[in-house]
């Protein structure tokens, strides 16, 4: 057995022995037989103690299956040692099995230095990167049921869309009041632009923008469909991380959550388990752990989540949430930005030629569709075709590019994470926008309404040109 794979085992039996807070003789002995069992040094300790727990299950996955079912119940031997499996036990154990166990669905730790704070240790949030269509309505069409198996763990389900459900239903007198108590200095506009903010607030996003961005669960920025929750806190050199269990939805929720109950209770030694009977419903707002955080997000960020207007009956770029449109930029800025909003779902774009020979035919090829590209979306906004700056031109097109980011930055303090909006250049010489495709939206004169801009007549001309 590799040193890697002692130091792995050694972080799994160390934290099941703290877990439930006591450390019992008991469960020394069997450690102490442990480790002769699988040469553990001391070395290998030290290891597993500046090791986070989420790699130390990463290691042990990799092993062979035989091996892991073995060590599966090693741990079992180690949570019953003391004769009771409290509730920080069982979760550990539902962990162990449904990672190396569970081979139908994908589960995972991820290990994170957080401010707990943020995070209930009896709430299950449901996460994606990417709307899954199939598994919402399962968990939509069967709440009630997912909600009460999770009761059974003591555990509370958030689910996002329920949440934006509640505050879009809330009176606006009374929502009004609320933010006034918690956020005072909110003008009045900005808060007339929270129910429309509300409403475009969605799972993806919310994952990607505020757990990823701005809270840094790194692993989330492109996650299945999954339920995550607390699991344990353990201490990895001088810093303490949490540790959350995230397991793959599919789109029979039901029977997923079902087993996962009925595998912590399995393992759950307590008669008694403490269940909580505050919800976020009519006439009252929990304020505690995710429901705290979607809380302050929605209503009370300074700078505030945004998603984008591309007017072209008004011939304006604007922020609606926070009632700013962009000012300073002419008709061909405007142009040039949304060429790179559209070129967001191509990658973006380089302007610089290739250095063989062989390959300048296609780069002209695609710098001459550019340009046309370019030349539809000024016509969009009032100029003629024929007229249209050259941005293959580099003293054209930075001047332009350097115009749009001063015209966006002036607004970052209002904006939060106003810098996916901007154009950059990466270290391949690529320029784009980072924002998801979702925070775009433009107004024609074919509706009143505003739509995606990738559904637009403009846009689906566009693709038609390449």
């Amino acid at each position: 057995m590799k040193a890697i794979e002692r130091a792995a085992i050694s972080r799994i039996l160390i934290d099941l022995i703290k877990a439930d807070k006591v450390i019992d003789s008991r469960e020394m002995d069997l450690y102490r037989n442990l480790k002769e069992q699988f040469s553990i040094s001391r070395q290998d300790e030290i290891e597993a103690y500046l090791m986070p727990l989420n790699k130390a299950v990463h290691i042990i996955k990799e092993m062979e299956d035989s091996t892991k079912s073995d060590l599966l119940g090693t741990f079992e031997d180690m949570t019953i040692s003391d004769g009771f499996c409290a509730r920080e036990e069982a979760l550990l154990m539902l962990m162990l099995q449904y990672c190396l166990r569970n081979e139908n669905l994908e589960s995972d730790v991820i290990s994170t230095k957080i401010d707990e704070s943020w995070f209930d240790e009896r709430q299950v949030l449901y996460v994606e990167s990417h709307h899954a269509k199939e598994v919402n309505f399962s968990i939509s069409s069967n709440l009630r049921a997912i909600s009460r198996e999770l009761k059974l763990c003591g555990l509370d389900f958030v689910y996002l869309p329920e949440i934006v459900h509640h505050y879009i239903t809330t009176p606006k007198e009374l929502l009004h009041e609320v933010v006034a108590m918690l956020s005072p200095s909110l003008t009045e506009s900005a808060v007339a632009g929270l129910l429309t903010k509300i409403k475009l607030f969605k799972t993806d996003t919310f994952c990607i923008e505020q757990l990823h961005h701005k809270l840094g669960f790194e692993d989330l920025i492109d996650t299945p469909p999954s339920l995550m929750f607390r699991i344990s806190q353990s201490r990895v050199g001088n810093d303490i991380y949490t540790n959350f269990l995230r397991i793959e939805l599919t789109g029979d929720a039901v029977s997923i959550v079902q087993d996962m109950v009925d595998t912590f209770l399995d393992y759950h030694s307590s008669d008694r388990i403490v269940v909580s009977h505050k919800k976020d419903e009519k006439g009252s707002f929990l304020y505690k752990g995710f429901y705290r955080q979607v809380f302050e997000i929605l209503l009370l960020q300074k700078a505030v989540m945004c998603h984008m207007l591309i007017d072209f009956i008004h011939g304006t770029i604007s922020f609606p949430e926070i009632d700013v449109t962009l000012s300073g930029l002419h008709r061909k800025e405007k142009a040039l930005y949304t060429l790179f909003v559209y070129e967001t779902q191509n990658g973006g774009i380089s302007f610089t030629p290739p250095q063989s020979v062989k390959q300048l035919p296609k780069f002209d090829r695609r710098m001459e569709i550019l340009q046309r590209r370019y030349a539809k979306i000024y016509a969009a906004f009032g100029g003629e075709e024929k007229n249209a700056p050259d941005i293959t031109k580099a003293d054209i097109r930075l001047p332009m590019i350097s115009g749009i980011r001063r015209a966006i930055n002036k607004q970052a303090e209002k904006i939060y994470d106003a810098e996916r909006f901007v154009i950059n250049r990466d270290k391949n010489g690529i320029y784009g926008i980072s924002a998801i495709p979702d925070v775009f939206t433009s107004k024609d004169f074919s509706g009143e309404q505003p739509i995606s801009i990738f559904d637009s007549e403009l846009f689906i001309n566009l693709s038609k040109l390449g």
